[in-house]
């Protein structure tokens, strides 16, 4: 069974994704941790099913058009495997069948971008929607933040990590309703003083304003409006990211991690050529998206994955600079996705992981690192006619 009508495979697949983040965010106002996996294991099957019934004909075109980076990144992961072959055989299986899952997932995100510029479009909108009301749900059910916490139960990396994704998605689409997420986003995020998050929308946006029209007469003048609004406003700034409490100072952000930065590197030091994907034990990873892959791919494999990830940013910087050839819509996704890059970079230095089955950040993350050479317009499908192979464009 497959999707043929055009429209229907859009809509699935847009739908599907949205669905997949909202299953990854909005469980979290529970608290029951049970219920949370079995929604990331409910997103994750129905956005792979769904996206190879609708679009089946284009994953090996996609992948296909994999860059040498991505390519790299694949087949790391894939001659991690050896690396799960430690402690029981029930941890072993898992292990492989995660990391076997991994590129399959990162493959299917990829194909999203196949669609064409105005149904991408759409779908990162809603999905941005989807994400922000996330957080005015969870005020909505526990009220006002208690200190930093929404309800004494939301922490506030994990609640802002969604609100930062829904930030990023917005910037693919002009217009009042990308700029209402953006607004309530930050404020959100703001309310529970998430610096890294707070900090990640700062250079999603500047990143993005600064490749696309950099020269208009508007944009020339935000830098000075921008440095006289911090200068004006720089008590209520301070208040927000709380550079007065004695327990977050300027570097609290590194400091407050130094123990788990030490287990991490602790880790790297008894298996420095890692433990493999997923079986990082507990705070081995060091909520750091970057040590976390030094002590899953070992010091070789992970350096070289970091390698990569530093050579697709500078990639994207390059293409997000130049316009020439490209309509104004695609020159907007160029820059949108190198903000987007910028912000969840940075933010990985604060998140526990950059490579995940199951979290709104490492798939926005995952998302945008992973876009492929086909465009829509290169997208086709094989089907058969008249007893012959003929290509469908779609």
């Amino acid at each position: 069974m497959t999707f043929r009508n055009d429209r229907i495979s859009v809509i699935a697949a847009s739908a599907a994704f949205s669905a997949w983040c909202a299953l990854l965010s909005y469980p979290m106002i529970s608290e029951s941790y049970a219920l949370y996996a079995t929604c990331q294991a409910i997103g994750l099957g129905l956005f792979i099913v769904t996206m190879t019934l609708a679009y089946s004909g284009r994953f090996a075109a996609t992948a296909a058009s994999m860059d040498h980076a991505q390519i790299i990144t694949f087949l790391i992961i894939y001659l991690s495997l050896p690396l799960q072959l430690h402690d029981g055989e029930l941890d072993i299986l898992s292990g492989i069948f995660y990391t076997c899952l991994l590129p399959l997932m990162a493959l299917t995100l990829s194909v999203l971008w196949t669609m064409q510029p105005a149904d991408f479009e759409r779908c990162m909108t809603v999905t941005s929607i989807v994400l922000c009301l996330f957080g005015i749900s969870a005020i909505a059910v526990y009220g006002w933040p208690e200190g930093r916490t929404i309800g004494g139960l939301l922490h506030p990396n994990l609640y802002s990590a969604p609100l930062l994704a829904a930030f990023v998605f917005s910037q693919f689409r002009p217009g009042m309703v990308g700029i209402i997420v953006r607004i309530l986003c930050f404020g959100m995020i703001a309310l529970v003083s998430s610096r890294y998050a707070l900090i990640g929308c700062v250079i999603a946006l500047v990143l993005h304003e600064m490749t696309f029209d950099p020269l208009s007469p508007t944009k020339l003048a935000v830098p000075v409006i921008a440095l006289a609004a911090g200068i004006v406003f720089w008590p209520q700034i301070a208040a927000i990211i709380a550079l007065d409490d004695p327990d977050r100072g300027t570097s609290s952000g590194f400091t407050g991690r130094d123990d788990l930065w030490q287990l991490a590197l602790d880790a790297i030091t008894d298996s420095p050529f890692g433990v493999g994907f997923k079986r990082a034990i507990g705070n081995e990873g060091g909520h750091n998206g970057y040590l976390k892959l030094l002590v899953e791919f070992g010091v070789p494999g992970g350096a070289v994955l970091i390698s990569l990830l530093a050579y697709s940013i500078v990639a994207a910087c390059i293409v997000a600079c130049s316009a020439a050839g490209k309509s104004r819509q695609q020159h907007r996704f160029d820059c949108a996705r190198f903000g987007g890059m910028g912000a969840l970079y940075f933010g990985a230095f604060f998140q526990p992981q950059v490579f995940s089955l199951g979290d709104a950040f490492a798939v926005s993350f995952m998302l945008l690192l992973f876009k492929p050479g086909l465009t829509s317009s290169q997208a086709r499908d094989p089907i058969v006619a008249g007893g012959r192979t003929q290509l469908r464009q779609r």
